[in-house]
């Protein structure tokens, strides 16, 4: 299990450092060890005489403690003046006016410092920065989950869920951290300067198609009061987190009793402050290649390949899209499933696909590749009980999500299983070359190039790569294994011959867990 991580939060200081470091100092020594203190809004105030005695070493700090930049001209000096110097005193640290933070425990902490302006100064920040900060998050991150924690002074515009419950000033409202939780997709926004305590019922932010994920994560708003406030409002918060990147996706995507609809009008958002930035989205999209292009369009295009359009709300094997038949789904890793194939050749033909969205094994993080890989062990002793051997294989060519298909077959079948599967290549017009032990898929298929490769009972593995002028045959892999010397199944080729009726795939799937069950390594 993913370690947890203990973080307290707090509103403005506004000077009072005795008052903050002596309640933490307690926390922690009552609750703790907590790994560290992140606050929002005004640090410093109008008197900061309580900070001489940490800066000089005189008073401890108890744990390490980051904070936002200053809202107010007159806070700008109690800054570093040097850009690379962010300790303020032992323990204390300036994170800066923008960026991603990265705890040595996975944690993910997105920051934005100052107050919304037209124009940049030394305590405001503009749209550019909310873009570049944007960018930071996303940027070749095409499995970005979402951030851990979003620290802003302001409060995003519209967070309120109800009226009645807070007044605002106004002043410390922003649309761009709106538009920042619409982005980033924080699982919390900690914000402070409003001087009052207010926490939002839970909501999720839809997938806007910055990335290859369909998960909508919960995302919780925390409004902090100012320290030592007369009227005793919620000013410290504690919090224990997984970091999001080490969590179960099952888990990020479970719903939760109380969710209330998304408070922000992305399109609306769009129109009034990023849209010089930013391309309008009706939903998120995933790109594959097109391999039937006709060579007239390949030409005026000078491209061998066109790219078309994904909707992935749609996919069918994305564990968070409405379209997967999650009654198929046999059981659930920290980052793969295992599910019932639809159609499949035999009653205990599987899949083992990435609960986010990869297009095949060439782009999936190590973490999916080495789950998958205790899915095939598992997978071989629990054919292993009626005497069956499995093959494996996987097709990138006109399909959006990775699938590893997992078909036993009979063991005297394996014998001559790799020829079989080579003559029948050379007879569809293409060939199937052996990987090297020592080599890796990635390290002779280019990563966006289509491809089918099939590992045999013994570990060998063959691939090809699918050129644009082949007429691949999307069912190769069934054929061969459907062929007399393997499974003589000739009538299963198609898994459309092969659908059952939902209430039957239901009760092969509960078989079939039971079965699995003393195989099974996410138990």
């Amino acid at each position: 299990m993913a370690e947890k991580i203990k973080i307290l939060l707090c509103g403005d200081v506004e000077g009072r450092f005795n008052t903050l470091f002596k309640r933490v100092s307690n926390i922690n020594d009552k609750s703790g060890p907590f790994d560290l203190l992140l606050c929002v809004g005004n640090f410093f105030g109008i008197n900061n005489k309580e900070f001489g005695p940490y800066k000089l070493g005189e008073k401890k700090v108890p744990i390490p403690t980051y904070i936002l930049g200053p809202n107010a001209e007159h806070q700008v000096e109690e800054y570093p003046q040097d850009k690379t110097q962010f300790e303020l005193c032992t323990n204390v640290y300036y994170l800066g006016k923008r960026g991603i933070y990265n705890d040595s425990k996975g944690l993910k902490i997105a920051y934005l410092s100052g107050l919304s302006s037209d124009q940049t100064s030394s305590y405001s920040y503009t749209e550019q920065d909310v873009v570049e900060l944007c960018d930071a998050a996303l940027k070749g991150n095409a499995s970005f989950r979402g951030i851990d924690i979003l620290l802003t002074s302001q409060w995003p515009q519209e967070i309120v869920h109800d009226s009645k419950e807070v007044n605002l000033t106004g002043n410390g409202q922003s649309e761009l951290v709106s538009y920042l939780c619409m982005k980033l997709k924080p699982r919390y926004v900690v914000s402070g300067l409003e001087g009052v305590s207010y926490e939002r019922p839970p909501f999720r932010c839809p997938n806007l198609g910055d990335h290859d994920t369909t998960m909508e994560t919960v995302t919780r708003f925390i409004g902090l009061a100012r320290v030592g406030n007369p009227k005793k409002e919620k000013w410290i918060y504690a919090l224990n987190v997984t970091p999001i990147d080490k969590m179960k996706i099952s888990d990020l995507v479970q719903r939760t009793t109380d969710e209330t609809p998304c408070p922000f009008n992305f399109q609306e958002l769009e129109d009034k402050s990023i849209k010089k930035k930013k391309r309008k989205s009706d939903g998120p999209k995933q790109y594959f290649y097109d391999m039937n292009a006709s060579s007239e369009q390949e030409e005026r295009r000078n491209i061998k390949r066109s790219r078309i359009e994904f909707d992935q709300s749609k996919c069918w094997f994305c564990l968070a899209s409405p379209s997967v038949e999650k009654h198929l789904v046999i059981t659930v890793g920290e980052s793969c499933y295992l599910a019932l194939a639809k159609g499949g050749m035999v009653e205990e033909h599987f899949l083992i696909c990435p609960m986010e969205h990869f297009q095949s094994s060439l782009s999936c993080t190590e973490e999916v590749l080495q789950e998958i890989q205790k899915f095939k062990k598992a997978l071989h002793k629990f054919y292993y009980r009626n005497g069956q051997i499995p093959v494996f294989f996987e097709r990138n060519y006109k399909t959006s999500h990775m699938q590893v298909q997992t078909v036993p077959i009979p063991k005297n079948a394996a014998k001559e299983l790799k020829d079989i599967f080579k003559d029948e290549a050379e007879a569809q017009g293409f060939q199937l070359a052996s990987l090297e032990k020592y080599n890796r898929l990635d390290q002779v298929v280019p990563q966006k190039t289509p491809f089918f490769i099939v590992e045999l009972p013994d570990g060998e593995v063959l691939y090809t790569k699918i050129q644009a002028s082949m007429n691949f045959p999307l069912s190769f892999g069934r054929e061969v294994l459907a062929s007399g010397p393997v499974l003589d199944m000739p009538g299963r080729v198609e898994y459309k011959d092969c659908l059952l009726e939902r209430s039957t795939e239901e009760e092969v799937v509960a078989r079939i867990r039971t079965d699995f069950e003393p195989f099974n390594f996410t138990l």
